[in-house]
């Protein structure tokens, strides 16, 4: 059962804080979250690992379906690192929708800590509602820019 909007957004606050290591971990949380929208099975995707960009071979061989959506933040680029220059979201609800792309797969959890060392230091694997015009709502896996996040959280 669906979390009511005020449980969803703390229980959100919570994980994102643990898995940017500013906060004690939250399983309770995070095992509430997946029950209700099985979040470990979507990945919101807004840069190189979309169909038809560079670095899509890194989850190509995954299957899934793919579908439009949106989140709220701001696009940055990663300043350092493998990946210096390319996009790289800061999470704001209070900020612009940007559209997307959402990979929903069974095979994504066995792929996480594989899909996690590609994205590096720079960037930290986040829990993010999706929204927006012919969004299909529910909650997503999405990589967003780590400092600018433990700066906004802490």
């Amino acid at each position: 059962m669906p979390l009511d909007h005020d449980d969803l957004t703390a229980a959100l606050d919570r994980v994102n804080r643990a898995r940017l290591g500013i906060a004690a971990g939250e399983d309770t949380a995070e095992r509430d979250i997946e029950r209700a929208y099985r979040a470990s099975e979507k990945l919101a995707i807004y840069g190189t690992l979309a169909p038809g960009t560079v670095n899509h071979h890194h989850i190509a061989d995954l299957g899934g379906t793919w579908h439009d959506a949106a989140v709220r933040g701001r696009l940055d680029r990663v300043p350092c690192g493998i990946h210096e220059g390319l996009p790289a979201i800061v999470l704001d609800p209070a900020a612009a929708l940007h559209t997307l792309k959402v990979l929903t797969c069974e095979r994504l959890p066995a792929a996480w800590s594989r899909l996690d060392a590609f994205e590096g230091e720079e960037m930290q694997r986040l829990l993010v509602v999706l929204e927006g015009d012919g969004a299909t709502p529910g909650i997503a896996n999405i990589y967003a820019l780590r400092r600018d996040m433990i700066a906004a959280l802490g």
